[in-house]
């Protein structure tokens, strides 16, 4: 867990495209950090550390309203340390709001290192850290302080630091190196799952235990815990805009999305398109959706239009093209922002959910997860993980359990046997 630091807060990100800050600034002071490791002995082999490089971001207003910033190293269980300072490193007082804006490279411990920086349109500002592959190579996704905004009003010379962030936390899909365990529902509704049962904060320490079970039988591979919320619910009656659909309030949405930042979780936020289409409705989450942990799912059961029924009466279904026009828009999402692939849930439990399935396109950028969605008895569920789960288009398997339906549910252990295990674990 990260600390909080004084003087920064939370906003919703907006878009950009990079460019680079004016050279008009001091050089960078000399940093050559001692060499401290220890030799281990051949007769005693030992598991190598996990490799952690914390950095915080120091930023301070100047009189003529440029922002100066710089980057300190926070050496292990210490508070961030010296600034140093890049030689383009000021943000033009008139930068065009949303448009990113990176400072020359800092070097510490050998790492090529260098701040990302955006005005926003409320008057703050935004940073990110950026962290290159190899010596002259690509720069990598900008790393998001938990607390990363400069406010828009400051005293003038007065620095302030960022949350720290790891500069050298993987990069690519999350599931390249952790399995996810999720928990499902909407709030103050239990009958639609076990998030329902209680608030935001007691539901993420009950996941987190359930994804320590997982974290001991999958080996090397990290756990990831995560909130699977229902944020657009199919109703039985029709509603005012024809929808069929209702929608979770955004400062609820919010709610969860908060933890998640605190406690290093995901958030799927889920929607069950009623008569509304994929992409309408998930383009309405765009503000959560530009955040780095925050992922998105689709539940085909009550998309009925096409088959003229109302939610409920009849399994509903998705096209390729539907799917495939909502990973396009994620794609997008992904190349403004600079962040991690996005990872989009298709809930499947019967051919007919997801309609020309040969047709869904493999994008860059998005992580497809078929889930297999029924509940009932172990052979049952195994056979549709088998087919809808584990097969092309499906990248990354994902498997839901339910506490209440399933008969019996199945075990930790009977779910990491699954071949091949699933990478995406979903309690309801």
């Amino acid at each position: 867990m990260v600390a909080t630091a004084a003087g920064w807060g939370h906003a919703a990100a907006q878009t950009g495209t990079p460019g680079e800050l004016p050279d008009d600034a001091a050089g960078i002071p000399e940093h050559t950090p001692e060499d401290t490791a220890e030799e281990i002995p051949e007769e005693t082999p030992q598991e190598a550390p996990e490799l952690v490089l914390e950095v915080c971001v120091a930023a301070r207003r100047l009189t003529d309203g440029r922002v100066e910033i710089a980057v300190q190293p926070r050496p292990e269980g210490r508070s961030c340390g010296e600034r140093l300072l890049p030689r383009l490193r000021n943000l033009p007082a008139g930068a065009e709001a949303g448009r990113w804006l990176v400072t020359s490279p800092v070097t510490i411990e050998g790492y090529g290192l260098r701040v990302a920086a955006r005005r926003l349109t409320d008057g703050r500002v935004e940073i990110a850290v950026q962290r290159r592959s190899a010596e002259d190579g690509p720069w990598g996704p900008r790393l998001r302080p938990q607390h990363r905004f400069l406010p828009a009003v400051s005293a003038a010379g007065r620095w302030l630091s960022s949350s720290p962030v790891d500069a050298l936390a993987p990069e690519g899909s999350v599931l390249e190196w952790a399995q996810v365990v999720s928990f499902y529902g909407h709030p103050g509704a239990p009958a639609m799952g076990v998030l329902g049962r209680d608030d935001p904060a007691t539901v993420a320490a009950d996941i987190a235990a359930w994804a320590a079970h997982y974290d001991r039988l999958n080996g090397p591979r990290d756990v990831i815990p995560a909130f699977h919320l229902i944020t657009g619910v199919a109703h039985a009656h029709p509603t005012p805009d024809g929808t069929w659909l209702g929608r979770l309030p955004a400062e609820r949405i919010a709610e969860y999305v908060e933890v998640a930042r605190e406690r290093g979780m995901l958030v799927f936020l889920d929607n069950q398109i009623g008569w509304s289409d994929p992409l309408t409705e998930v383009r309405l989450l765009e503000p959560f959706l530009r955040e780095p942990f925050v992922h998105m799912a689709l539940d085909p059961e009550f998309a009925t239009k096409r088959r003229g029924e109302r939610p409920g009466l009849v399994i509903g279904s998705v096209t390729a093209a539907e799917v495939n026009g909502v990973q396009r828009y994620l794609a997008a999402l992904v190349a403004e922002e600079g962040i991690p692939p996005k990872i989009l849930v298709v809930h499947q439990f019967t051919p007919y959910m997801l309609r020309d399935r040969a047709a869904v396109a493999d994008v860059d950028g998005v992580d497809l997860s078929i889930d297999m969605d029924g509940f009932g008895r172990i052979p049952v569920k195994v056979a549709g993980y088998d087919a809808f789960s584990v097969p092309e288009p499906s990248e990354r398997p994902a498997f839901k359990l339910f506490f209440d339906y399933d008969t019996p549910p199945m075990t930790p252990e009977q779910v990491q046997a699954l071949d091949p295990p699933p990478d995406l674990i979903i309690y309801q």
